[in-house]
Parts: C-alpha cells; sequence; structure tokens
C-alpha cells in the first residue's frame, strides 16, 4: 500500500492511497475461512461449508469491507502522522468510488483533507483581565435575606403538598416497564399542570401524560433520570405514587438563624447580620463576574492565537451532515459561533498537551451533580439531597448512555482547561454596581 499527501495551503490538502492486491489478500483470505467455520448454510453441516461456496457467496462483500478498512486505516495513519487537526471529515473527490469490484484488483482513492493551520499556544502572553466585584443594591440584599431565611428553614415533611414542595415518590409506566425514584419540584411544573402537584398526600397516586409537565427537556431528564435526548423520547401516559413530601418554612430572624447562616456568634444583632450578608451577596453575585472573567480569558486566548481553517470546505461539510436540519442561511449565521467553538477546542486540547491535563472520572460526576445542584436551587441542601443528587448523577452517567457521558466529559474537560488558564491571567479588579457591570458585560458579549 501507498499512500501520497500533498498541502495545498495550509488548511488543505489531498491525499493518495493506493490499495494492491497484496495489501488486501491475506486478511480476504481469513475472513473467509472465518466465515467457512461458522457459517450457517443449508444443506452443509456447521464448520464444514467449502470455502469456494463461501467465497462465491460472501467473497465480494469481504473484499468491499476489507479494501474500505485498509484504505481508512491509511487516512487516519496520515492524519496521526502529520500531526493533523482534522476539520469535518476526509472528503472523497468525485469519482474516488467508482470501482468495478469484479474486476479491479488494484485500487486508487482520494480525499480532500481540511484541518486547522499549524498554531502555538503561549499561556503566558495573555494579558490582564479585569474582574470586577459587584456591589448590590438594598432590594437584592434584601431578597438574599428572604432566600436565605428558606434555605436555613426548617425542613418538614406535611401532609399534604403545597407549591413550592418538593414531592418524592415512584414514577412508572405500566406499558414499557419503566420505574424511577423521582423527586417532583412543583415550582418546576408547567403552570397548566401545576394543580395535579397541590393537595396530594402520602401514598395519592395520580396519572399524566409524560410531556405536559415540564418546560423543558433537561427538567423532565432530572425527573426520570433519563438525559435530555432520552426524555424527549417519552411518551404516553405515567404514574405516580407519593411517597413523601418535603417543604422548607422559612427561618425567623433570631440569634440562632444568624449562627446557622454565619457561624457561631459572627453576628449579634440583625444589622450585624445584614452587612455581613451584604458581603456574602456581593461576593456570590460575583458568580456573573466570574462567567464574564471567563469569557474574557477564553477571548483573550483565541485573540492570542493564530488559527486559520478550510471555511468552505467546513460550510460544505457541515451543510452535508445536517442536510433537512440546517438551510445554508441557518448556516451563514451560525458560523462565527461555530468556528470560534472550533478553534476553542483546538486551543484547548493543545494547552491540555502542553500542561499535561487530565479529566477523571470524579471531574465528570462533580459536573453532572453541579447541574443538578443548579437545578434544585436552594432546595439542594435539604437533607438527603445530596445522596439523591448523587444517584441521579450516577444515573446521568449510565455506560449505557455513550453520548451522555460524552457531553458531561467535554465540560469537565473544558472547566479544567479554564481553571488553568485563570490561574496564569493576571487579574486587574474592579467594584461595580449591578447596573453598571450589566452594561459592561452586555458590551462584552455582543463583541
Amino acid at each position: 500500500m501507498q499512500t501520497k499527501f500533498d498541502k495545498v495551503s495550509s488548511t488543505l490538502g489531498n491525499l493518495k492511497v493506493e490499495v494492491s492486491e497484496a495489501d488486501y489478500k491475506p486478511s480476504v483470505e481469513k475472513k473467509i475461512r472465518e466465515y467457512a467455520k461458522t457459517a450457517q448454510v443449508k444443506g452443509f453441516r456447521p464448520g464444514h461449508v467449502p470455502i469456494p461456496y463461501i467465497k462465491n457467496l460472501y467473497g465480494k462483500s469481504i473484499l468491499v469491507d476489507e479494501v474500505i478498512r485498509i484504505a481508512s486505516d491509511a487516512v487516519n495513519n496520515v492524519i496521526k502522522e502529520e500531526k493533523l487537526n482534522i476539520v469535518g471529515e476526509p472528503k472523497p473527490t468525485e469519482d474516488s468510488f467508482q470501482i468495478d469490484w469484479h474486476k479491479q484488483k488494484d485500487f486508487t482513492f482520494e480525499y480532500t483533507l481540511g484541518f486547522a493551520s499549524a498554531f502555538t499556544v503561549d499561556v503566558n502572553s495573555i494579558p490582564a483581565i479585569t474582574q470586577y466585584e459587584i456591589e448590590p443594591s438594598e432590594e437584592q440584599v434584601q431578597n438574599s435575606i428572604e432566600d436565605l431565611k428558606k434555605r436555613f428553614g426548617v425542613d418538614k415533611e406535611p401532609e399534604v403538598s403545597a407549591e413550592g414542595d418538593i414531592i418524592f415518590g415512584k414514577l412508572s409506566q405500566e406499558s414499557t416497564e419503566f420505574f424511577f425514584q423521582s423527586g417532583i419540584p412543583t415550582d418546576k411544573v408547567k403552570a397548566d399542570a401545576k394543580a395535579q402537584f397541590i393537595g396530594l398526600k402520602k401514598e395519592d397516586t395520580i396519572k399524566f401524560d409524560i410531556q405536559s409537565i415540564f418546560e423543558t427537556a433537561r427538567e423532565l431528564g432530572f425527573a426520570t433520570g433519563k438525559s435530555d435526548e432520552e426524555a424527549e423520547q417519552l411518551q404516553g401516559e405515567f404514574t405516580f405514587v407519593v411517597e413523601r413530601i418535603s417543604r422548607v418554612e422559612p427561618a425567623e430572624l433570631n440569634q440562632e438563624f444568624f449562627d446557622k447562616v454565619l457561624g457561631a456568634d459572627k453576628a449579634k444583632d440583625e444589622k450585624e447580620f445584614v452587612e455581613q450578608v451584604r458581603a456574602i451577596i456581593s461576593e456570590n453575585y460575583n458568580r456573573e463576574s466570574d462567567f464574564l472573567f471567563d469569557f474574557e480569558v477564553e477571548k483573550a486566548l483565541l485573540d492570542s492565537v493564530t488559527i486559520e481553517l478550510p471555511e468552505e470546505f467546513l460550510k460544505e461539510y457541515l451543510l452535508e451532515v445536517n442536510q433537512g436540519k440546517a438551510t445554508a442561511e441557518d448556516l451563514e449565521r451560525e458560523f462565527p459561533a461555530i468556528l470560534r467553538g472550533i478553534k476553542l477546542d483546538f486551543i484547548r486540547a493543545e494547552v491540555a498537551k502542553d500542561h499535561e491535563i487530565k479529566v477523571e472520572y470524579n471531574d465528570v460526576v462533580e459536573e453532572v451533580k453541579s447541574e443538578i445542584r443548579g437545578y434544585f436551587g436552594g432546595q439542594a441542601g435539604f437533607d438527603g439531597m445530596e445522596e439523591f443528587i448523587d444517584n441521579m448523577a450516577k444515573k446521568q452517567l449510565d455506560g449505557t448512555n455513550k453520548e451522555n457521558t460524552r457531553k458531561y466529559f467535554e465540560r469537565a474537560f473544558g472547566r479544567k482547561v479554564l481553571n488553568f488558564l485563570k490561574e496564569k491571567v493576571q487579574r486587574n479588579k474592579e467594584s461595580v454596581s449591578v447596573e453598571k457591570f450589566n452594561e459592561l458585560a452586555s458590551a462584552s458579549y455582543k463583541n
């Protein structure tokens, strides 16, 4: 077998793969012998089918499979040897697969390869970035105190459910044998379906169309233990049997509450408590500041690294793989974001390789758990919720759903690389109001 790779530009190349009879004949003959040992052919005992007969029945399809496999392996080897950051998939030339499989002994395949141009990443060259410290308003302080009163309230199990409760129970569908120990937050249920979940008691049973309860597939996925894609496929009537109702009654503003929120004797009266909460709120608001900072780090990284991509090649590839799902106009509108994402993926991979950054299983689990905690909000702190969240996370990473696992792995990978980069970047801090921060963030995201 021979290969010839020619770069025609910094982002495109032509690859020719020549497969001779000597390359595929041994593996084809081996496959035919294996078929002869296992084939079930009428008139012959298993393992005693004559090889010429097998060759006549399956020889051509085995030949095609082996030649294509050898050619594909050759393409992958060239990509590896040339250290190409491939974009899309190798594209065969129009006449590359116009083959007479009955007559030809030797085969030639030609491909166009699209790839990113060569680049390097110097993490120490990223310029200083401003991180904003957000000062909350009085209204925001009071709203946060109300949230804290709920978060540090008393966890009770009322006899009858009300809005805001989480209802735990058995979710099942008899026709499909579906079963899941579910937790349904009533404040996540659609407005027109909420009445079904109000006034329920332990051991009550309700039935509903599974797609009528939640606004999004993500919320339905959490309630059913399914991925977003699997949740969208659920159909029909489901049964829910109430086992437990969980409710938090808001705490009172007293010393016990101050100690629970801040720690023993950190605030001796309401005034001290409010001031310390103000500082905590400012820190919490900085999650938005952190999000903007993350965005600016990635933006600065992209600006500091020059990567060319085969844009026309990529557009053709994306239109082909999304045929019927996206138009040329859709692609043109989304293309800048697509290019940004591809470049960022290449840069992350290079940073991870250069600095030996690896993702462990626990990183992926924590990524899922973080998402689930965000879904339940303040209720994630209820007694027993962490165990419930842990079980849900492991369910999401069920080994049978490789696509779901891959999605969370990529998120964990991106987060780990970003955290590494943030340690390398110099930060300039500036205090601003919430309103001013929103103005700055809006301008930054637009650019």
